[in-house]
């Protein structure tokens, strides 16, 4: 065989086996983070029951749009800078998404005052929940264990996006290993598109 062609045929064997190497490592990246475990797509949303912003009580049933719901847990829109960055960024495409006929809903750990703080400081208009005694982190399986009782970051979750049918059924689920990386709202929006 030709050297030239050999060296190209060795170096493009090599470009390969890298290629492969990487995407096996992808794989395994993305194989450590199962966000919420016990409720994968397909699956039923257990029951929401929590007070917005204003203090009223919100059900999924009040919640949720005509085609579905974007439900998104954050840490905390108080101290959190990726939460409120986020949150922001959310903003400011929640009338693309509510025109879709689905409707934005955040929840977190803050309580009702600092939601309606944070709603009135960044102009938000849809309902941000009070997860009290992080009944539905807890309920998710997505409670951030490294927190203890008592630390001000006890009853964080790990951050996430659920996508949600008019029936309560995830459709979609978004997050990323870790806390400071948030899902792309382009691959959100891409996936309210195919509903």
């Amino acid at each position: 065989m030709n050297p030239k062609i050999q060296a190209r045929v060795g170096l493009i064997s090599k470009f390969l086996f890298a290629l492969i190497l990487l995407g096996s490592f992808q794989a395994s990246i993305a194989k450590e983070l199962i966000w919420a475990p016990d409720f994968p797509v397909g699956a039923s949303i257990p029951e929401i029951s929590a007070q917005d912003q204003d203090g009223n009580v919100r059900s999924f049933d009040d919640l949720v749009g005509k085609r579905g719901m974007l439900f998104m847990l954050s840490r905390s829109f108080d101290w959190c800078p990726y939460c409120k960055a986020q949150l922001v960024q959310l903003a400011a495409i929640s009338d693309l998404i509510e025109d879709m006929e689905i409707t934005v809903v955040a929840m977190t750990y803050d309580p009702v005052k600092t939601l309606k703080t944070v709603q009135e400081d960044e102009d938000i208009h849809f309902p941000l929940l009070y997860d009290e005694d992080v009944a539905h982190v807890n309920a998710l399986g997505i409670r951030n264990s490294q927190y203890k009782p008592g630390h001000r970051a006890y009853g964080i979750p790990y951050p996430g996006i659920f996508l949600i049918d008019p029936n309560g059924v995830i459709k979609a689920k978004f997050a990323e290993k870790r806390y400071q990386d948030r899902p792309l709202l382009e691959d959100v929006l891409m996936a309210f598109s195919k509903l």
